[in-house]
């Protein structure tokens, strides 16, 4: 079995496995060299080490270089302005060739091997003369990844209206489908400025808690539902899951004087057992 670290790279939350030596002494924290798939880049010790079957790999695992010393961490910093700069440029060169992108990311290898763009866009872009020139301005490898509007704003980041970062820079490795009938099954306002994110699609988070509320309406009547209670019959008008009740508007008495106005109880969890049963019973017996 094989010693292994997990190491995550900067914007990325996978956790890629690479090869140690007991030479290699690391903790949690740590900053390590690798040679990676496109080159050599640096990693951050999240698993310091741990044993791995090798039935369990998909693909043969590459060593860790050392860890990562003075020089390196200099040599980052200026990595970094670099990458700020080609920014800049390539911004430029996207508005000369008037071409329908937004730059969103740049990633300069640690060798300087190759320089990665990352843009979002709507549409195929021909890019080819982008290319040419940003090759003749930075003399490497360039390469230009379009991705979707969902894995943009995790390149960018930002702070949800919760008021913490974003989840998709955080923590998700992988987005899933998101619709707007989780949005309803929560009875959440259907308005565009609450139930979307700052990449304009529906919020991740919607399916977090979404699960719980279909178990949950499970033991409740539905919403409009006619209902018989310990007061008369009614209709369910209000549903709360989270405070656990529902609201009933009876039907009006025609000996009340009340001016037509229906009266509506409040119905507690403990009682929706049997209440769904009783209307149950009652349903099945119509129908006989």
């Amino acid at each position: 079995m094989p010693k292994v670290t997990g190491l995550k790279f900067t914007k990325t939350n996978y956790i890629y496995y690479f090869k140690i030596n007991n030479k290699i002494i690391l903790t949690k924290g740590d900053i390590c060299l690798v040679k990676t798939a496109i080159g050599l880049d640096l990693g951050e010790v999240v698993i310091p080490y741990k044993y791995i079957k090798k039935d369990e790999l998909d693909t043969p695992l590459k060593n860790v270089l050392r860890k990562a010393n003075k020089e390196d961490f200099e040599k980052l910093e200026r990595i970094k302005r670099e990458e700020i700069d080609a920014l800049n440029i390539c911004k430029e060169k996207i508005q000369k060739y008037n071409l329908p992108m937004k730059l969103v990311y740049v990633k300069c290898l640690f060798d300087r091997s190759r320089i990665i763009f990352y843009f979002v866009s709507a549409q195929r872009i021909d890019f080819r003369e982008l290319v040419k020139e940003l090759a003749k301005v930075f003399k490497t490898k360039i390469e230009l990844r379009q991705m979707g509007v969902r894995d943009g704003t995790k390149l960018i980041g930002g702070m949800g209206i919760c008021g913490r970062e974003v989840c998709c820079v955080s923590y998700i490795q992988k987005f899933a489908p998101i619709h707007i009938n989780m949005a309803k099954i929560q009875k959440i306002a259907l308005n565009q400025s609450k139930v979307s994110g700052l990449c304009g699609r529906l919020m991740c988070c919607l399916s977090y808690e979404c699960e719980f509320y279909k178990e949950s309406l499970k033991k409740y009547p539905k919403l409009r539902e006619n209902v018989e209670t310990e007061k008369g019959k009614g209709k369910v008008i209000e549903i709360n899951v989270l405070k656990k009740y529902i609201i009933v508007e009876l039907e009006s008495d025609p000996n009340s004087k009340s001016d037509g106005i229906r009266k509506r109880i409040k119905i507690p969890e403990e009682e929706f057992e049997e209440l769904v049963m009783k209307n149950k019973s009652a349903k099945n017996n119509d129908n006989r």
